[in-house]
């Protein structure tokens, strides 16, 4: 019976002690393994080998590599009707600890990805608490600072937050809330990896958990690191995991490909049936990547969008609202547009500054999302838009103050940096504004 609990790290090692096991290690330089786009792994025959051993060597494969053994195990170029697999250009050489020894391998990689950002708004997820996505077109502006500091408050408060990083590739909140040898196995990386092979269940999805210990008060603070403790045991599969995190999923049925989004929508279903939890952040990847287009139009969440007051800011923001214009609801019923709220970072204590930043927040919203009012009152009272002096219009920006304090925020090494005291200072107008969104006491 094939093994339905062999991971990613796992599969390449296993096949290669396989065939090292039945061909010997010299046969390592005559052929190649296949790992196609979704992962899964076929061993490239280039020369003849004993029908016998090649009969045994593939139902071992199937056994041991489990659901990430490729439909063809065994085969060479001809049979799997690609005689580009005969040429070894494509070849290239991979390091692989096994346990029976380390090994050069000949590998050959295929790779996609999905295009969730042509998908409409998608609405709130059934049965999961509110979702707040922190996101922004550029990187640096504090958005994960604020998610962070924003956990430790509602904690102090007796709420239970699960913060979920999403920013695959630039991974920060596990560095931030879990001190070393408490990172959960398993990160949102390898969920996206095992979903699709039907490797999570809930003792998965258990080590994809840990509590920071770093916060005080009756709440808690559950963390879902972007990477998990096996990506720093097997660092070298990383980039690999990546690249396959994007892909769609087939339903056992072949009915539908789910995608990241998909994907997204159905990881927080799951860890919302293991633990009950206030509110949830997400950590969203900066910019326009294909992941981004899940938590800002995937998740049914309130959107805030972080941004200093500079040239860059406005024209990233242009390519975000204009794009969500092409999504404006017919009706006014749940219309998602008031789910969307500015947050001007790294603000000078200068109310003429929060000003500028409100009016270029403004001329945005007015260009793409606000509807244009027409003479007729009764459209204006049903229409979205908004006065400039408005407080409650999505471009009208929550303040979080510049603070040298939080230059390098690493709050492992500098605890004061999630006392209230301290926060409350910088971030004080934010966490009020965001704990009215979300009904806190």
């Amino acid at each position: 019976m094939a093994n339905k609990n062999t991971y990613y790290d796992d599969a390449l090692p296993l096949i290669v002690e396989s065939f090292v096991q039945y061909l010997g290690v010299e046969a390592l330089q005559d052929h190649a393994i296949l790992r196609d786009a979704e992962g899964s792994l076929t061993l490239i025959l280039r020369k003849d080998i004993p029908s016998d051993i090649r009969r045994v060597l593939e139902i071992s494969i199937f056994n041991i590599v489990g659901t990430y053994a490729g439909s063809v195990g065994v085969g060479t170029p001809e049979e799997l009707f690609d005689e580009s697999l005969a040429d070894d250009i494509h070849d290239r050489w991979e390091f692989v600890k096994c346990s029976s020894g380390e090994y050069f391998v000949r590998m050959i990689e295929r790779r996609l990805v999905g295009q969730d950002w042509l998908r409409d708004i998608q609405p709130s997820i059934p049965g999961v608490p509110p979702i707040v996505v922190f996101a922004s077109h550029k990187g640096g502006v504090g958005r994960s600072t604020a998610l962070s500091v924003a956990c430790a408050e509602f904690a102090s408060r007796g709420k239970s937050i699960l913060a979920i990083d999403l920013d695959l590739e630039a991974p920060g909140l596990g560095g931030m809330f879990l001190p070393e040898g408490s990172i959960p196995e398993f990160g949102a990386l390898d969920y996206y990896v095992e979903n699709g092979r039907g490797n999570v269940d809930d003792n998965f999805l258990n080590r994809m958990v840990a509590v920071s210990p770093l916060t005080d008060g009756q709440g808690q603070v559950m963390i879902v690191p972007a990477v998990g403790q096996r990506c720093y045991d097997f660092p070298q599969n990383v980039i690999g995991k990546l690249s396959r995190a994007y892909l769609e999923d087939i339903e056992p049925n072949g009915s539908k490909a789910l995608t990241f989004l998909d994907q997204t929508r159905a990881m927080i279903q799951d860890l919302c049936r293991n633990g009950s939890y206030d509110a949830i952040f997400v950590d969203a990847r900066a910019g326009l990547n294909e992941t981004t287009a899940a938590t800002v139009q995937g998740l049914g969440a309130d959107v805030l969008f972080f941004g200093i007051d500079a040239p860059q800011t406005w024209e990233g923001y242009r390519y975000f609202l204009s794009h969500l214009a092409r999504f404006k609801p017919e009706t006014s019923e749940d219309d998602w547009r008031f789910r969307i709220k500015m947050v001007h970072a790294k603000a000078a204590p200068d109310p003429k500054a929060w000003a500028r930043f409100r009016d270029h927040a403004f001329e945005l919203f007015a260009d793409h999302l606000y509807d244009e009012l027409g003479v007729d009152e009764a459209d204006a009272e049903t229409s979205f838009s908004f006065d400039l002096d408005d407080s409650t219009a999505p471009h009208y920006a929550w303040p979080i103050l510049v603070d040298p304090s939080y230059f390098e925020f690493d709050p492992l090494a500098k605890r004061e940096q999630f006392a209230e005291p301290i926060y409350n200072r910088t971030f004080g107008p934010f966490l009020s504004a965001l704990s009215d969104r979300l009904g806190f006491k």
